[in-house]
């Protein structure tokens, strides 16, 4: 999957080598198990939630994304966040951050917390 995308000559302002050098040693630790193991599961996923098809998402509810993040590209031809608007009854904030990728919280960390500020600010107490 990553055969495609370049490897970076820097590391983003985003994320430090101290940062690096903690998740790798985490990752010594348990292993990558874990993450790769939601992946896994997609197959059994369509199999066992197919009582979920056609359900909607009836709370409020915030999307944000970078317009980098290469997620939103999986399925050729297809604007997934205008698919997703139609499963959506109460979409109050859906924001696409420009120029931002897939780690969304650590690129834009300030852009985050307005969209999320945002978001709450709708709900009632």
């Amino acid at each position: 999957m990553l055969d495609d995308l370049p490897d970076p000559p820097l590391l983003p302002p985003w994320l430090t080598e101290q940062d690096l050098d903690y998740y790798v040693s985490q990752f010594e630790k348990s292993g990558f198990r874990g993450p790769l193991n939601r992946y896994r599961n997609q197959e059994r996923d369509w199999e066992r939630l197919t009582a979920l098809t056609g359900a909607r998402i009836t709370r409020p509810a915030c999307f944000i994304a970078g317009s980098r993040d290469g997620v939103l590209k999986f399925v050729p031809d297809v604007d997934l966040v205008e698919y997703m608007k139609r499963w959506v009854d109460d979409l109050r904030v859906c924001k696409l951050i420009v120029g931002a990728g897939h780690w969304i919280q650590q690129e834009r960390p300030a852009e985050v917390n307005a969209a999320l500020l945002e978001f709450l600010s709708t709900l009632q107490n």
